[in-house]
């Protein structure tokens, strides 16, 4: 048995047998490890939000506090480290915030042995983002609103001269180039589909006029890189 399937197998034991409290050397018993080992072991499930209490003295160990209505979801620490890595380089994407609640919800819902895992192997990974710029957050979030909505957004932008001008612009979707990602937009100013880079939009006010949903390849001609859904 490795170290993860014990930290499943000592999590459900746990649960079992609660509210019975279980010594650290009864566990170590039935496991076939050291004392040792098992107080580290369950101090990790402890650190992974295990609900765990312990008891010292005669009649003393460990035992949890369950938490009802808790989803479990069987996937594997490779799979859930893909998930965790893919939000936390998502920051500047559209829908980043909503990326990172649902991260924190994945990782309340996932046994306690694949989140100690997943953070550990999560911990062996870095990232550097460099220096490219980024879109103020309220920017964004305004931004994501008018596109979620199919709303009109006002925009103030600044064009690649520097030149700043006053955009209403149907919100039609995102695209990612190699200077960051665009709002894909139909602009009424110019008459005519255009890329708006987030971080040059200094700012945008979300009306409340929606507008005929528009093909997001025929605004601009094909756009590449449709995200794949399953």
């Amino acid at each position: 048995m490795n170290r993860l399937e014990r930290l499943y197998a000592v999590s459900e034991e746990l649960r079992r047998r609660a509210p019975t409290m279980v010594s650290a050397a009864e566990l170590a018993e039935r496991f076939g490890v050291t004392r040792r080992t098992m107080e580290r072991d369950l101090a990790a499930l402890r650190d992974a939000g295990l609900p765990l209490y312990a008891s010292e003295g005669r009649g003393g160990g460990y035992s949890v506090l369950d938490q009802p209505g808790r989803a479990i979801l069987n996937l594997s620490v490779k799979e859930v480290t893909a998930l965790l890595i893919a939000a936390s380089t998502a920051h500047q994407s559209p829908y980043s915030d909503a990326a990172e609640a649902a991260t924190r919800r994945l990782l309340n819902a996932l046994p306690d042995p694949t989140r100690v895992s997943a953070e550990w192997l999560i911990g062996r990974v870095r990232t550097n983002d460099g220096d490219r710029p980024t879109a103020a957050q309220r920017t964004k979030r305004t931004i994501e609103e008018a596109v979620r909505q199919q709303r009109v957004v006002n925009l103030t932008y600044v064009d690649g001269q520097g030149e700043q001008t006053q955009r209403a612009v149907e919100a039609v979707g995102f695209f990612r180039g190699e200077q960051g990602w665009y709002l894909i937009g139909w602009c009424r100013l110019r008459q005519g589909g255009r890329l708006f880079r987030l971080d040059r939009i200094e700012r945008a006010s979300l009306t409340k006029e929606a507008f005929a949903e528009r093909d997001i390849d025929d605004t601009l001609g094909e756009v590449p890189g449709r995200v794949k859904t399953l």
